[in-house]
């Protein structure tokens, strides 16, 4: 990887759009601190809101105690834990499945959970990988509204998708990568997909 430089700044949500092996989750891994930069700096607000593309937990685990469980993780104190899990269980739709085991959550369920425990403390800036990954159309259009309402209250928002009309639909800006640098840094335009190739077909010139 090479040229890779873009800053997400508060109040703001940026998709990160490349084709496969692009450099998308090497890149947000050095964001994260679990890969070092060889040159260069990766500098990230904390604490992150992190949503992994595939998460998981012991399948006899109820909902609510998984979150607990990662609020404990994240050094949130006993007094705010219940507080702050039975909020996230409410903003992601889960409120009703709170005692649900993991083992009996479906695919959209387990993604929602995923969002909440991301959510966790209201942290200043958030990591997702495909975070609508699995969800119904209502429950997509639910997870937007989320998005922008935490870019709105001063968050930013860094989400990595394949999906070009969900970044179309939920971002500010795109920075595109191809090829290990990145290639595009500038807002959503009217035509998203015709952006995304034209800077995808210009990297390989």
């Amino acid at each position: 990887m090479h040229d890779v430089s873009f800053a997400v700044h508060p109040g703001e949500v940026v998709g990160f759009l490349g084709p496969n092996g692009a450099g998308k989750t090497t890149t947000m891994r050095m964001l994260l601190g679990l890969l070092r930069p060889d040159a260069g700096t990766a500098e990230i607000a904390r604490p992150i809101g992190y949503l992994p593309e595939l998460h998981v937990g012991y399948d006899a685990l109820r909902a609510d105690h998984y979150l607990d469980y990662l609020a404990v993780m994240k050094g949130l104190d006993r007094g705010r834990r219940r507080g702050e899990v039975a909020r996230v269980l409410e903003q992601t739709g889960m409120d009703d499945l709170a005692r649900r085991p993991l083992g009996r959550l479906s695919k959209g369920q387990c993604q929602r959970l995923g969002i909440a425990q991301a959510l966790l403390g209201s942290p200043p800036a958030y990591v997702l990988d495909e975070p609508v990954n699995g969800l119904d159309p209502t429950q997509t259009a639910e997870a937007r509204v989320l998005l922008r309402s935490l870019a709105a209250e001063g968050a930013a928002v860094l989400l990595s998708t394949h999906v070009l009309a969900e970044a179309a639909a939920t971002c500010d800006r795109v920075v595109v990568i191809a090829n290990g640098s990145i290639v595009a840094d500038e807002p959503v335009g009217p035509d998203l997909e015709a952006q995304f190739l034209a800077a995808v077909r210009d990297a390989h010139r």
